[in-house]
């Protein structure tokens, strides 16, 4: 039974929330967080609660807590203060203090849009999603680690051919979960599901893994020891065992070792997290963006060897500069194109590292570097969404409009659950417009609309595309509408990130 309160209804049969009838894109464990606290409006809830509801009784950082706090209070539009919906009671906890109100009570005008309808996974070949390796430790360092492994285990089975792996981004978000395998499987759209964690012993590392089907049915399961400094050779071997019980064209996979250059500090992996993070919790905003950049600044500082995070630091600058979000464009630029150069002279074989870097050449118009680059890095990650929907990108900028919508729609399908949908979607739709495929730019602009109501760029891709349809009036509504998520955007904004052609044709319904 839907719950309503402010302009939202939160459906938990569905597991969706709307805003004024348009979907909210929201985590799995934050609708849970949030169905919760609504559920227990009456009282406060401690931490304590919330471990035991939302994460099992599993122990978390307060950060983990922290941040899905706030991602609910983002989802909720929250404005700080006493407007808030998810109060903080000091040394107590946490309350819901939004007033429900009943399913009569709903504006008789909302009529929920259709549900977005979810890209599944190719299905002719079988699918696979790596969720998260456990740490059952308390020791912050392993919980690196075991992001690690989740990521090299991930990579190496994505190089096995015949096989459709789920991106990391995706997977990702069910980290500290306590959803059922059946219900990531539908979310993910996955046939298999490799599970794990990891716990340490004197000087040993205990890890298990399990190959399972949604529906619970275990294929595998494996358990290894080895020594905490000899944590390649164990990914390599967990990979190999996944491997040896899957279809029988694995079995004829050869497997190379994947030596991604890491660091050894811990504050520089806290920042570079936390910089990850940034963007999800703050949007595609001045301060998410210079929130994450300063956190990969201080990854830098604490090693400056750390190749990934100045391939991070590369990828967000341009984007930023590109997006006008941050305020020196020109600055912004050529700190993008330095910190690319850093990471590729640190470590030109990491797939991460080619990925961020890659894309950011190609938002500094190295068109042809950037394609290289993205190139690479998918020959040594398959399941790499992001370097996917970049080359895309820039495939369709140069003119090969089918191959490169077609990159951008297998990188969406590789990560149908990453909270960049609702950017690559915009790519994706100002790909086909380019294409002269003008309604379906505007359905995937619209999608991205409803994932992400506070982002504006879907909004005015969406705006061009109503103006190739000559629908000048929903044009303009929908420009308006970007103009209320973000009241400097000018012409130069938009020139700057889609190009002077949809810049002079969005100049007839530009205020």
């Amino acid at each position: 039974m839907a719950l309503y309160f402010e302009d939202f209804a939160l459906d938990p049969d569905r597991r969706e929330l709307r805003r004024a009838g348009t979907l909210v894109a929201v985590e799995p464990q934050v609708f849970d967080l949030i169905h919760y606290l609504v559920g227990q409006r009456e009282r406060v809830v401690s931490k304590d609660d919330l471990l035991d509801a939302i994460w099992n009784g599993r122990v978390v950082s307060d950060s983990t807590l922290t941040s899905r706090i706030n991602a609910a209070r983002r989802a909720l539009g929250d404005s700080g203060g006493e407007q808030r919906l998810i109060r903080t009671i000091s040394r107590k906890g946490f309350r819901f203090v939004g007033a429900l109100r009943q399913d009569a009570a709903a504006p008789r005008d909302e009529t929920p849009p259709a549900r977005p309808p979810r890209e599944p996974p190719a299905t002719d070949r079988p699918s696979i999603a790596v969720l998260p390796f456990a740490n059952l430790s308390a020791d912050h360092a392993l919980g690196l680690l075991t992001d690690a492994l989740t990521e090299d285990v991930t990579a190496l089975l994505a190089r096995v051919p015949g096989f459709f792996v789920i991106a990391r981004a995706s997977a990702f978000l069910y980290r500290d979960a306590s959803h059922e395998l059946h219900r990531i499987g539908d979310e993910l759209g996955v046939q298999y599901l490799v599970t794990g964690s990891v716990r340490a012993s004197d000087h040993l590392l205990r890890v298990t893994a399990e190959l399972a089907e949604p529906n619970g049915r275990q294929i595998w399961s494996g358990r290894y020891e080895a020594e905490r400094g000899d944590t390649l050779t164990l990914q390599d071997e967990i990979a190999r065992q996944l491997a040896t019980h899957l279809e029988p064209a694995l079995l004829r996979a050869e497997f190379s070792s994947i030596r991604r250059r890491r660091s050894d500090s811990l504050d520089a992996w806290s920042h570079f997290r936390q910089a990850v993070g940034s963007v999800v919790v703050h949007g595609w905003s001045e301060d998410g963006f210079e929130r994450g950049l300063k956190e990969l600044e201080l990854a830098v500082a604490a090693d400056p060897q750390f190749a990934i995070a100045h391939a991070l630091f590369s990828l967000w600058a341009a984007i930023g500069a590109n997006m006008s979000l941050l305020p020196n464009s020109d600055a912004a630029r050529q700190r993008a194109s330095d910190a690319a150069e850093r990471a590729l002279a640190l470590d030109p074989n990491d797939f991460d590292v080619l990925g961020f870097t890659g894309c950011a050449f190609g938002d500094l118009g190295e068109t042809s570097r950037g394609r290289k680059l993205l190139e690479r890095a998918i020959e040594f990650d398959p399941s790499n969404a992001q370097a996917r929907v970049a080359l895309g990108v820039l495939q369709a900028r140069d003119g090969e409009h089918a191959t490169g919508i077609d990159n951008m729609r297998l990188g969406i399908r590789q990560s149908p659950q990453d909270f960049r949908l609702g950017f690559f979607r915009s790519l994706l739709a100002d790909g086909l417009i380019r294409a002269g495929r003008f309604e379906e730019a505007l359905d995937e602009a619209q999608t991205a609309c409803r994932r992400d109501g506070g982002f504006f760029l879907p909004r005015i891709v969406a705006a061009w595309a109503l103006v190739r349809l000559a629908r000048l009036d929903e044009a303009r509504a929908m420009l308006g509408e970007a103009h209320r998520i973000r009241p400097s955007l000018d012409r130069e904004q938009i020139e700057r990130f889609f190009g002077r052609r949809a810049a002079a044709e969005l100049d007839a319904v530009l205020g």
